[in-house]
């Protein structure tokens, strides 16, 4: 039997929770947090230990685990912090030597600095593990989450706007940059499949593995949902890639970094750094998810549409 921890219980580690046991395999799934979640505590196979992310709390609990995945976000030192601690036990750890970080973004090989405040904390980690071989690892990404074009009870993922740039319920859209860079979306119920798989897969992991439901443009999202709600006729607005760069600058020194952080991600789109590598998708497709149909946008929404659920 497998044991599996999940370290972070937050939205995405409920698909990943629920599609662990989807898989109808002998595992045990830890969870790992600093307080239990009343969610998760209902979930079968799941036995949750309480941390503090330190060296010694992780090193007892990882004793018995095979594979770490981290869902942990943080825009500050807690990320390198948690990582950081995660990589020192798993390095000491008799059998946790396979270990997935937390990332979840874009093309971080073409684009290592999108969205910008990850430098200094997933750039720290990678590097970090880059210099170590203790450890095998995987760096994964899917671009924006695909659960922001349906309703909130619909979703496990909390609403992001304005970060996200669509609001269907006042029917604007604020495009950064041309409208014709490329962006990749996935469901997380996908992102919760692809994760499931990697972690109860033999196959030898690649240093990037990418996935993605739709690699489109803001403008043809904009086609799109016109076309599935044509009683919406959506409002839009563009921001420049000079506009978006001027608005990092204005708002690089603030204490509240909440607009230098929407800035930082209206940059990810713009540059088109929140595109994944449609060429690895499909070798990494065949390789490690071949029997996993990855939803598009249309199917996605309509799919919510229908149901009376989370999907």
């Amino acid at each position: 039997m497998s044991t599996i921890a999940v370290a972070g219980l937050g939205d995405v580690a409920k698909y990943v929770v629920e599609e662990l046991n989807a898989l109808s395999l002998p595992l045990k799934i830890v969870l790992l947090s600093r307080e239990s979640r009343p969610w998760f505590d209902q979930q079968p196979n799941t036995i949750f230990r309480k941390t503090d992310y330190s060296v010694e709390s992780l090193t007892k609990h990882l004793i018995d685990v095979d594979v770490l995945i981290c869902l942990i976000h943080s825009n500050d030192h807690f990320y390198n912090d948690v990582h950081e601690a995660m990589i020192s036990a798993c390095k000491t750890s008799p059998k946790c030597k396979r270990f997935i970080p937390s990332e979840c973004g874009g093309d971080i090989e073409k684009f290592p600095q999108h969205p910008e405040f990850y430098v200094p904390t997933h750039g720290a980690i990678r590097n970090l593990l880059e210099e170590q071989n203790d450890i095998e690892y995987t760096l994964f990404n899917q671009g924006w989450f695909m659960d922001y074009f349906i309703s909130g009870d619909r979703s496990y993922l909390k609403r992001i706007l304005p970060v996200w740039p669509l609001d269907l319920e006042q029917q604007t859209i604020r495009i950064p940059g041309t409208g014709n860079e490329s962006i990749t979306f996935t469901s997380a119920r996908d992102t919760g499949k692809a994760l499931a798989r990697l972690a109860t897969t033999n196959t030898k992991w690649d240093r990037y593995i990418y996935i993605a439901g739709e690699t489109t443009t803001w403008n043809n999202v904009v086609k799109l949902i016109e076309k599935i709600y044509p009683d919406k006729k959506l409002k839009i607005t563009y921001k420049s890639l000079e506009e978006l760069e001027q608005d990092r600058a204005q708002h690089l020194h603030d204490k509240d970094p909440s607009q230098l952080w929407l800035a930082f991600m209206d940059l990810w789109n713009a540059t088109g750094a929140s595109s994944v590598p449609m060429n690895k998708v499909e070798e990494q497709r065949k390789k490690y998810f071949p029997d996993i149909h990855f939803s598009n946008i249309e199917e996605f929404i309509t799919t919510a549409e229908k149901a009376n659920h989370i999907i």
